[in-house]
């Protein structure tokens, strides 16, 4: 095992030092900001789609009522101000003079339009799940009620594909609303060739701080190497998802920044709960005892990622690091499978994407559960189709990464953990089911008092370590090249990045 595992060492990419920062000067004169991404978009109607790549491009063109700041705070964009009225009730008062690109003024009515037709949309509607009704009480006051009470709601608000959209433009789109957009942001767009080049436009009579760059030219290079290369060649200023095999690259060369931001978004090896032997928590203690975690990790991601200690991610509202879950220690396991009656083992399939990390880690774990007298077998296919096996409930232990769209853990927690969600085509892939646990998470919902629900949070991360539907294996971190052209470029925990703050 050893031997294996240092096998898995050497071909790890060993990334040590600190961040150095470039400290030439920016070349003022370009008026371009050229962008090389890891995706092109799929669509610029924020309400048809969740995806990274759509978001990085409606975080520049589209706005939303509230946004998180830098530490975490929920405060006002194209709303001024809000209040909560009482537990169910929020009102928002919007900036007065805000202009749409199409030249119309943002009202509460297009607020109202965005809203509802997002609370229809099967992409976004989860944001609004709790939401009764959405009333213009004003041409800039609108009015929010919730059937209950929602201490997520606000978080969900600042979610980018909730951006709000113009309703005279939508409706004069008709079936082009995904390559017409009309928001509010401080950049447009000017052209998008499919599969060639997407280019956003100042938008000059923005309400706010104009961008520094005219333009914005986003081009789609899949392979990330390519993406280091066009870095390396001056040809863009800011390369996406920098592969860990090149950040050495990146970080030897005087010319280029290398920046890094954990992500919102765990890689974990999850257990199906509804069958035998893992609908016994002995099992799956069992199996979590018997994999060294921080050695899988290392083996695979160097230090180019955090070991995950909960089911959330470290920058998450409300984490609690529970160091104990990853205890390494085989007699343990073998104690326990004998307790749970299978001390000649038994055999079990790990369900798998294509993505050579995840297979890494099935193939490493299949071996650390072999010492215990299990037998694993891999079952790898193509991302959609293990994802609709998982829905279905047909895995036994999967891999997956599993992200939040915002820094509050319900969107992780709520939708994997609670039982109305452990059924076909739910969230709940674990189908885990325990009556403590969905009282914990329906009471996270209605407690507004910030220590009390981190409380309640604290509890529900010890009930999940003890239960151990999921094992954690690592926080991944977003990595961005930058070159001589930019002096700065804010990092996003959702890779949602705000083209409009470059330096």
């Amino acid at each position: 095992m050893k031997r294996y595992l240092a096998l898995f060492m050497t071909l790890a990419l060993s990334v040590c030092g600190a961040l150095t920062v470039w400290a030439g000067e920016a070349d003022s004169s370009k008026e371009v900001l050229r962008v090389a991404a890891n995706a092109e978009a799929s669509t610029l109607d924020p309400s048809q789609t969740t995806d990274a790549s759509s978001q990085q491009i409606f975080n520049n063109i589209f706005e939303t009522l509230v946004y998180e700041d830098e530490e975490q705070n929920i405060v006002g964009k194209l709303a001024e101000s809000y209040e909560q009225v009482d537990d169910t009730t929020y009102v928002f008062h919007l900036r007065q003079g805000v202009m749409f690109t199409n030249g119309e003024e943002l009202k509460a009515s297009d607020v109202v339009f965005t809203y509802t037709r997002d609370a229809e949309s099967p992409k976004t509607a989860s944001y609004f799940r709790d939401v009764e009704s959405v009333t213009a009480t004003g041409d800039y006051d609108v009015e929010i009620k919730l059937t209950q009470p929602s201490a997520p709601f606000l978080a969900g608000l600042t979610f980018a594909s909730t951006g709000i959209v113009n309703q005279k433009a939508i409706e004069e789109a008709g079936e082009n609303t995904g390559t017409e957009p009309v928001g509010t942001g401080p950049y447009k767009l000017q052209s998008w060739d499919k599969g060639v080049k997407l280019i956003l436009e100042r938008n000059e009579e923005y309400w706010g701080e104009k961008p520094v760059f005219r333009t914005v030219e986003v081009t789609a290079v899949p392979e990330g190497t390519n993406r280091t290369i066009e870095l390396e060649s001056g040809n863009v200023d800011i390369a996406l998802e920098i592969p860990v095999t090149d950040l050495s690259r990146i970080r030897d060369n005087e010319s280029l920044q290398l920046l890094e931001q954990p992500a919102r978004a765990t890689t974990l090896l999850g257990m199906n709960c509804s069958k035998a032997p893992l609908d016994d928590v002995r099992v799956r203690k069992a199996i979590s005892y018997a994999l060294d975690v921080p050695a899988i990790v290392a083996a695979i991601k160097g230090d180019t990622a955090e070991i995950a200690y909960s089911e959330i991610s470290s920058n998450m509202k409300y984490y609690k690091e529970i160091t104990e879950s990853h205890e390494y220690n085989v007699e343990k396991a073998k104690e326990l499978l004998t307790e749970a009656g299978y001390e000649d083992g038994f055999e079990i399939s790990i369900l798998c994407d294509e993505k050579k990390e995840n297979l890494d880690v099935a193939t490493i774990a299949q071996q650390f559960l072999q010492m215990v007298g299990i037998t694993v077998k891999i079952n790898t296919m193509e991302f959609a189709t293990m994802c609709s096996e998982a829905y279905a409930g047909n895995s036994e232990l999967f891999i997956v990464g599993w992200g939040s769209g915002t820094m509050d853990p319900d969107t992780v927690l709520f939708s994997c953990f609670h039982s109305s969600n452990a059924v076909e085509g739910g969230n709940n892939w674990a189908r885990y089911v325990n009556p403590e646990a969905d009282e914990l998470l329906e009471k996270s919902r209605v407690v507004f008092d910030d220590a009390e629900r981190g409380e309640v949070y604290a509890q529900i991360q010890d009930l999940l370590a003890e239960d151990c539907p999921w094992i954690n294996l690592w926080v991944r971190k977003y990595f961005v090249g930058i070159g001589p052209n930019v002096e700065s470029m804010v990092m996003d925990p959702n890779s949602c990045y705000s083209y409009y703050k470059v330096k």
